[in-house]
């Protein structure tokens, strides 16, 4: 018999958004650079005299780092009539699917699938080597507390277990959980 485990979503920006800082390094610590370069610049502008102008670039470059990802993940998904639509997938002992709508169907079978995370949010499935594209399923797409950990369990026993992710790169800013 197989442990067969179902799930399905309605995907929302900020799926996209915790795949990417889970995977993309420069996603991740983007808003803690942004962060940085705002407090140096407030600090060059309120604590040195004729140092205005240097501050003021550096608060604007801090704005554009900061709102950069999201309004980038945001643009992508509202372009994108595919994107936005409700995927519904399985997983078992054999291999892993996903379809959207009737135009995307897709099964990876475990091999295929090099490792995985688990955020606040959801699970990330590497797709290709180094994490270069991937695929996510929020919590919300379990229909129980059961499903999600026997998903998990499917997980560790065909892959392994999950990569840690840096717990800085994933506080505040929001975060979420779908298919990349």
């Amino acid at each position: 018999m197989s442990n067969r485990v179902d799930f399905k979503w309605a995907p929302s920006p900020a799926d996209w958004r915790a795949s990417l800082r889970a995977m993309v390094p420069m996603f991740r610590w983007a808003p803690w650079f942004a962060l940085a370069l705002g407090v140096f610049s407030l600090v060059l502008l309120f604590g040195f005299d004729g140092m205005v102008p240097v501050a003021v670039f550096g608060l604007v470059c801090a704005l554009v780092i900061g709102f950069m990802e999201p309004v980038a993940v945001w643009w992508r998904f509202s372009s994108d009539e595919m994107i936005s639509r409700t995927v519904v997938g399985s997983a078992d002992d054999q291999s892993f699917r996903m379809a959207v709508g009737h135009a995307v169907r897709e099964e990876i079978v475990w091999d295929e699938l090099p490792g995985w995370t688990e955020t606040r949010q959801g699970f990330v499935l590497e797709t290709l080597d180094g994490g270069a594209a991937s695929l996510s399923v929020p919590h919300r797409a379990f229909a129980s507390d059961e499903d999600r950990t026997s998903f998990r369990a499917l997980l560790e026993q065909h892959i392994g277990p999950g990569k840690q992710v840096s717990r800085i790169g994933h506080t505040g800013w929001g975060c979420g959980g779908t298919a990349t």
